[in-house]
């Protein structure tokens, strides 16, 4: 019997790993990967962001819309008409110089009226424009909001970038934590199996009265415990199964369970080379969400003090327009060109300059301060964000050089445990020692797996940390 039992673990030993059923199907990290991307609510979400970066936009553009207005105003008493005013006009706001064409029709009779508004019954129709030719001129509020709303949009669409990160990173470890607690449950599994076979061998020696019965409380109480780790294996496997499904989302928006026939891949995803270290930051300063977005919030800022500097000029507009009589535009007055204008236009001149300008200086200075503070945080980020990229690459490579000495740890305690084996065969080992080596060999295997397992996170930390999700 105690041949049968150390050819048992022997051939165990020269497996070197533990496989999973035959029934069982692959989930890889790609495939749960994919699945995230496109069906995780979060990263849904995400695209709002976007989204709503967009209706912003539309509503800057609002500002160029044209515009249809009028008012009418009538009073009449005792039979006497008073005065009867109408105007109605389109406004178009023109992108360049910052202008507004005005097209309309003006119509004011009545007893109580002055000749300067007094129209006639058929009313004046006129053409003109209103061009601010001081402040106002380069840039005006208008074009300043439809810039800022353009930059603001890519503003967005970092956001939404770092959102996903987030939650790629989430899942990730999440993941990899479920590849653990699975090879935590097969090594549990198969100890157990091991100890429950030393049981039943020595419990029939004791029987007929080839071992001591004290050997088979020995087993027994192996046995017990290794029982006892396989049902905490079982319940942090159940857990965390149930913890990486809140990543599962079908296609039309429903939960999905991760079924109990999964299991992940058991390969490591790939190893860094030093090279990719260099790649890493300078991707980071191109492409991460957080640097992007001071690089588009100082575009704002630019916008905010070019805008600061027009107000620092008059503001000085000029309001023309051409008159037509009657409710439509005359052919052949238009005709007679300038002569007709001559003696039919009217003009304004609207000036408005504070003398001291201290509203606007202030405003001005504070944008430039602004600007200083950005470009300070931005340099602050920036360097936070390489040390992040470079503490988690030393943590993989450190994880790296672990997982290679404890692999040959292994390989050293399953020497070990074969001599163990072979002096109990020769009788010169007890139970004891065996179980003693067992235990410490699956220690060394489940610290393999969970050095994996962080190695794995930190991989993703560090993609993280370079504001990526994903390797290219």
């Amino acid at each position: 019997m105690v041949r049968t039992i150390c050819f048992g673990l022997l051939v165990w030993l020269s497996v070197g790993k533990v496989d999973a059923q035959d029934t069982s199907q692959v989930f890889s990290y790609g495939t749960f990967y994919a699945q995230l991307l496109h069906h995780h609510p979060l990263v849904k979400q995400s695209n709002l962001i976007s989204e709503s970066a967009r209706r912003e936009l539309l509503i800057a553009r609002g500002g160029f819309d044209p515009t249809l207005q009028g008012s009418f105003d009538r009073k009449v008493y005792k039979a006497r008409e008073y005065f009867n005013r109408s105007d109605f006009f389109l406004k178009v706001p023109v992108w360049l110089g910052g202008a507004d064409l005005k097209v309309g029709y003006d119509r004011n009779v009545g007893v109580t009226l002055s000749d300067d508004i007094r129209t006639g019954p058929e009313g004046i129709t006129y053409l003109g424009f209103q061009v601010p030719i001081g402040q106002g001129l380069l840039i005006d509020y208008r074009r300043a909001t439809l810039k800022q709303a353009a930059i603001f949009q890519d503003m967005a669409d970092a956001e939404r970038v770092k959102v996903i990160n987030k939650v790629v990173l989430t899942a990730t470890k999440d993941y990899w934590d479920w590849y653990f607690t699975y090879q935590q449950y097969l090594l549990a599994s198969e100890f157990y199996q091991l100890a429950n076979v030393r049981f039943q061998g020595t419990r029939q020696r004791s029987l007929i009265g080839d071992l001591a019965s004290i050997d088979t409380t020995e087993a027994l109480v192996t046995l017990q415990e290794r029982e006892v780790s396989l049902e905490q294996a079982r319940l942090d496997l159940q857990n965390a199964r149930l913890i990486l499904s809140n990543h599962l989302w079908g296609e039309s928006e429903q939960p999905l369970e991760l079924p109990e026939t999964a299991v992940p891949q058991s390969t490591l995803g790939r190893v860094i080379e030093p090279a990719e270290l260099n790649d890493l930051i300078l991707l980071a300063r191109q492409r991460h969400p957080e640097i992007i977005k001071y690089d588009f919030k100082r575009q704002q800022l630019q916008i905010d003090e070019r805008l600061g500097r027009e107000m620092l000029k008059p503001s000085l507009n000029v309001n023309a327009a051409a008159l037509y009589q009657g409710r439509f535009f005359n052919g052949q007055e238009t005709r007679t060109g300038i002569p007709y204008l001559n003696n039919n236009y009217k003009l304004s001149f609207d000036l408005y300059y504070p003398l001291l300008l201290r509203k606007e200086r202030g405003k001005l200075q504070q944008t430039r301060i602004k600007l200083l503070q950005n470009d300070l945080e931005q340099a602050q980020v920036q360097r936070e964000i390489n040390n992040e990229i470079n503490a988690a690459y030393n943590e993989v490579k450190t994880y790296e050089n672990q997982i290679n000495t404890q692999l040959r740890s292994v390989a050293n305690q399953e020497i070990l445990l074969r001599a163990e084996l072979q002096k109990l065969e020769m009788g010169e080992s007890s139970l004891f020692l065996v179980n003693a080596r067992e235990s410490k060999l699956n220690e060394s295997r489940v610290k393999v797996a969970s050095l994996k397992a962080k190695y794995e996170k930190t991989l993703a930390t560090l993609l993280f940390a370079a504001g990526l999700s994903g390797w290219e």
